[in-house]
């Protein structure tokens, strides 16, 4: 089928620049989790125990990176043994027939070219046209040939172009026989120039990570400048923009984002960066957590140097952050009651119009019920990979939600915000829908039965982060957990 007579699903046009409102996409709860991640690693006093969990996941992004080309095909529980033993143990697994010689050979030249990244980051190499056709080389070593549509619609395999612009037009044929048009080979040098140059004004103009990252990937792949492998160079260029900024390298993995991925490209492709920001954020913020957890472990510091680094910690914030905590908390709070006063007054107007009675009240926090709902915050911390730190200042908001005339017991949508750990200002919302078993009325009983309902926790830094900064994230993380929640509530009935 000639191009010509397809339809085009996408038009190419030339790269655009940053979005005027990007500071809108910056995320506030991803930099409150780097800070977070930055005073923990400061702590590490063998640098040893943390190049091995780098390298851990460095060997990931080098395994995952190959997967979600489907260049091969690896299982989980094979990705999980070959992080474990690392990049010296890939031998094994091909003589013990878990990995072909291809993909064997591909995730060497994937690691090897991530050493390319950090030679980037640390200033020895600069990012230009030239270090991204060798990038392209070094990650394609060992792929010698690509898929190809002759004149005629059929697919072949030819020869690969290595560290070479194309020198043909590379435009999908989608499943459903639309085109996908990437940058004509004659414009390549043109559009790669220019993304350079803007690069290096929002590098001047201290550009979020997570935005640039995202805005630098979509224009990448925008251009597609190689005839195969554009996804595999975009993902190294985008772990040099985190790991340059003190992030962890950025490991999309097939199994857990794929669809999302591709789902965050396309919006791009129509000029909606924010779902592939947000993405990368994500991602950034679990295994920030991840490692945060794994330096805890890892750190081996005795009592005495963990408790003075706490007291200097306490010595600097004391008084107050405390108050900005519970100043923050309380605003916040008083977002969420209104919410969910809405909320109730949706569900009231709903089922007035069935004639079905429905009780839904919202409840805030005390003097003396600061203290309610503390198992099901630590439950619900847990799942989310962090401490909930009840012991210092938290407060709550909950919708209750009742059905008499259908069933006895009565339902509560809560929202919680507490502290994070022994961290000084990151704080966490979260929310959770729990009712009483029979017999269970007392709150802070175990005879209730609680879900979680959050998606993820809300993270904010109490002491550094604006208010005006924190609350556009928060009505976004909000409005979806509201929704969610009345879900999951509408299907017990």
């Amino acid at each position: 089928m000639s191009e010509t007579r397809s339809r085009i699903a996408y038009e190419w046009d030339v790269i655009k620049d940053l979005p005027d409102d990007w500071e809108s996409l910056c995320r506030v709860d991803l930099q409150a989790v780097h800070r977070q991640w930055i005073e923990d690693r400061s702590l590490i006093k063998d640098e040893d125990k943390l190049g091995r969990f780098q390298e851990q996941l460095a060997v990931q992004w080098a395994v995952e990176t190959g997967i979600i080309e489907r260049l091969y095909k690896i299982d989980r529980g094979v990705t999980l043994q070959i992080l474990q033993a690392g990049m010296e143990a890939l031998g094994q697994f091909h003589a013990r027939g878990l990995l072909t010689a291809n993909a064997q050979a591909l995730i060497k030249d994937q690691r090897a070219a991530l050493e390319m990244v950090m030679d980037l980051v640390g200033g020895e190499r600069v990012m230009n046209d030239y270090y991204i056709r060798e990038l392209h080389s070094r990650l394609t070593l060992s792929q010698d040939t690509t898929e190809a549509i002759d004149p005629e619609g059929k697919e072949l395999r030819v020869p690969l172009l290595k560290g070479v612009w194309k020198r043909q037009p590379n435009n999908p044929l989608r499943p459903d026989g639309a085109i996908h048009q990437y940058c004509p080979p004659e414009f390549v040098q043109d559009e790669i120039d220019q993304l350079l140059k803007w690069h290096a004004e929002h590098e001047s103009l201290g550009i979020c990570p997570e935005v640039e990252a995202a805005w630098l990937h979509h224009r990448f792949t925008q251009i597609h400048p190689f005839q195969d492998g554009n996804g595999r160079v975009a993902r190294a260029l985008t772990t040099a923009i985190f790991v340059k900024a003190d992030y962890l390298v950025l490991v999309i993995r097939d199994e857990e984002h794929r669809e999302r991925y591709i789902s965050a490209l396309e919006a791009a492709d129509h000029g909606d960066l924010k779902p592939l920001v947000d993405l990368f954020a994500d991602v950034q913020m679990t295994d920030l957590d991840a490692a945060i957890s794994a330096i805890r472990e890892l750190r081996g510091e005795t009592l005495v140097s963990v408790s003075e680094t706490i007291a200097e910690r306490a010595r600097r914030r004391m008084e107050a952050s405390r108050l900005q905590a519970v100043d923050s908390m309380e605003q916040l709070q008083r977002i969420a009651d209104a919410r969910l006063q809405e909320a109730a007054g949706e569900i009231e107007r709903a089922f007035s119009k069935l004639g079905v009675t429905v009780q839904a009240e919202v409840f805030g926090d005390d003097g003396d019920k600061h203290d309610w709902w503390s198992w099901q915050i630590i439950d619900s911390a847990r799942l989310h990979n962090y401490f909930a730190e009840l012991d210092k200042p938290r407060r709550w908001v909950s919708l209750r939600l009742a059905l008499p005339e259908i069933e006895k017991r009565q339902s509560r949508f809560v929202i919680s915000f507490h502290a994070v750990g022994r961290s000084a200002d990151l704080h966490a919302v979260t929310a959770f829908l729990t009712n009483p078993l029979e017999g269970g009325e007392d709150v802070e009983s175990h005879r209730w039965e609680s879900r979680t309902i959050a998606e993820h926790a809300f993270k904010f830094g109490a002491e550094t982060s604006k208010l005006e900064q924190i609350e556009p994230a928060f009505r976004t993380w909000l409005d979806a957990t509201v929704e969610r929640g009345l879900s999951v509530w509408g299907e017990r009935i």
